[in-house]
């Protein structure tokens, strides 16, 4: 583990207290230092360092007569030197770190595998930090009250561990973001901003491949001028189906155009690969890195597609973003990922947010998209009342009346929702039982899942169980929707908005039922019905529901 060293120096510029790891090489920078410590890990030199300033409370020079030892160098400034050496290596750790936040041994990593020392990056680390070129911060920051929060992720839920690397019998180890490698508090942080100069206007081609409806033409219009206008925040709000993602197609090339990199972030994994063959499709011959589990974090690209948990890599370094499915999971509720995404702000970015489900207080720039592409209003779900029987140990015979008749129906196949794989499992088998269809499972830990999809879009399968891991992406033609136990406290407002909106997304099959049974009629269900039934009445006001109105 890279140790850090206190230093005190004096020079022309004035005086100061600072960190080091190769104190020799400050005597190349022509400073005259004093070392006030041994080597120390880097969360003891981070707490000495900010007892020392405490204690200061003004010029270094008033600690040089006391802290002194004589420590001094000339500077070199020959052909050749090590700080020539060092002046090439920080140009290589400016290239990898710009725009991004990563851990000290992840840079030494990367690095050594392209033929550096762990040195001569130490030494230009030295270099880089001094002239404020590169931002060094701790591995955890103290807050009031005794609060220690992780520098890179700003959660505050840690725990101390032995460390192997410090030695300390009770480090602290980042329990949030562990999924991008452990994270303590010996350990140390570096980043470097975006980059400061005026960004270099080019032209960037846009191929849309489908024709835009006169509601997703109005909200790319209030885009463009949102990003003119310079505003921060402009929230999406767009019906399940509504094509709220090409809308933003105009906005990124407009941003890419005037030279800043633009982020797409999107909390699910099958989301991004999908989405980078999509704008590659639209931006033929434009560099897009895809950042996810599995690939280089280093990737280059202006135009980046993220996971939301990749996007704590970076820092102040978009002047756009824009973050679809901010209802999905994890997103939704962390604060985590909520605090990496609007790191990754470059000073004066602009968000846009993009949902079906607005939860929370709302932006001063709303942009609706209320209707379908097809003009036919949103399925608004019936709520049905009725007594459900626990799930273990359910039979056929304990199903609802209303349940049976409504699936047992064979003009259309039916997607069923439950909350847990348990209730997923034992609907299966009593509804296998009851009706004389074919009833399929699908939930996140069935190996075949992909398979079971793609038989029931096939038709092989009547009714299809399944877990929440429906609830978006996916289309069926012509399905009808049931939610069994919809009051239950898995079932948010976001989900049960999706689910409903899997209902009539084709041209062919604009409407279909919607079911929400449960033993009792739950807040979130009468919310959902709430947001639905008022993104198509915006819809009818605004003349949008053209197949309505044919029909």
């Amino acid at each position: 583990m890279q140790k850090l060293q206190i230093f005190v120096y004096k020079s022309a510029r004035g005086s100061g207290l600072g960190l080091v790891r190769h104190p020799e090489h400050l005597a190349e920078l022509g400073l005259g230092a004093a070392l006030v410590t041994s080597p120390l890990s880097s969360s003891q030199a981070y707490e000495q360092l900010a007892i020392w300033k405490r204690r200061l409370r003004g010029p270094a020079a008033r600690l040089w007569p006391l802290l002194a030892r004589g420590f001094h160098r000339p500077h070199l400034q020959l052909a050749g030197s090590p700080l020539e050496e060092s002046e090439r290596v920080l140009a290589r750790i400016r290239q990898v770190l710009t725009g991004r936040i990563i851990p000290e041994h992840r840079l030494l990593h990367l690095l050594r595998a392209e033929g550096y020392w762990p040195s001569q990056v130490g030494r230009a680390l030295d270099l880089g930090v001094f002239r404020g070129e590169i931002v060094q911060l701790p591995g955890f920051r103290n807050e009031a009250w005794g609060v220690k929060r992780c520098s890179r992720c700003g959660s505050a839920n840690a725990q101390p561990f032995p460390c192997r690397n410090c030695g300390s019998l009770e480090c602290l180890l980042c329990l949030e973001c562990s999924t991008l490698g452990e994270h303590r508090a010996c350990s140390t942080l570096l980043a470097v901003g975006g980059s400061d100069s005026a960004p270099e206007r080019q032209r960037v081609e846009l191929v849309l491949n489908v024709e835009l409806t006169t509601a997703q033409r109005q909200a790319s219009r209030e885009l463009l001028d949102f990003w003119e206008r310079r505003q921060g925040k402009a929230l999406v709000w767009a019906a399940c189906g509504a094509g709220k993602t090409e809308v933003a197609f105009a906005l990124i090339q407009r941003a890419l155009e005037e030279g800043h990199e633009v982020l797409f972030a999107i909390p699910r994994l099958d989301i991004v690969r999908e989405m980078v063959q999509r704008l590659r499709s639209s931006f033929p011959g434009l560099e897009i890195a895809a950042h996810h589990g599995g690939q280089p974090w280093f990737a280059p690209g202006r135009l980046v597609v993220a996971t939301t948990h990749q996007v704590l890599h970076f820092y102040r370094r978009f002047g756009l973003v824009v973050l679809d499915e901010v209802d999905a999971f994890p997103f939704q509720g962390s604060e985590m990922l909520r605090f990496g995404l609007l790191r990754a702000l470059a000073p004066g970015g602009q968000l846009v947010e993009m949902t079906a489900t607005p939860a929370g207080p709302r932006p001063e720039r709303v942009i609706t998209i209320p209707a379908r592409h097809h003009g036919f209003p949103l399925p608004e779900p019936e709520l049905v009342v009725d007594r459900l029987p626990p799930w273990p140990g359910l039979q056929a015979k304990g199903l609802p009346a209303v349940v049976v008749d409504a699936l047992g129906e064979k003009e259309r196949p039916w997607l069923v929702f439950a909350p847990t794989i348990a209730a997923c499992t034992a609907l299966q088998g009593a509804l296998a039982e009851a009706l004389s269809r074919r009833v399929g499972l699908c939930h996140a830990q069935l190996p075949t899942r992909a398979q079971v999809i793609e038989d029931f879009r096939r038709g092989d399968l009547d009714i299809l169980v399944t877990t929440s891991v429906l609830e978006r992406g996916v289309n069926f033609p012509g399905i009808g929707v049931m939610v069994l136990y919809a009051d239950h406290e898995l079932f948010s407002v976001s989900a049960l908005v999706q689910m409903a909106g899997r209902v009539g997304r084709t041209a062919q099959e604009p409407t279909g039922p919607v079911l929400f049974v449960a033993s009792r009629a739950a807040p979130a269900m009468h919310q959902a019905v709430r947001l639905i039934r008022e993104l198509n009445q915006e819809a009818r006001r605004r003349g949008l529901l053209t197949g309505e109105a044919s029909a």
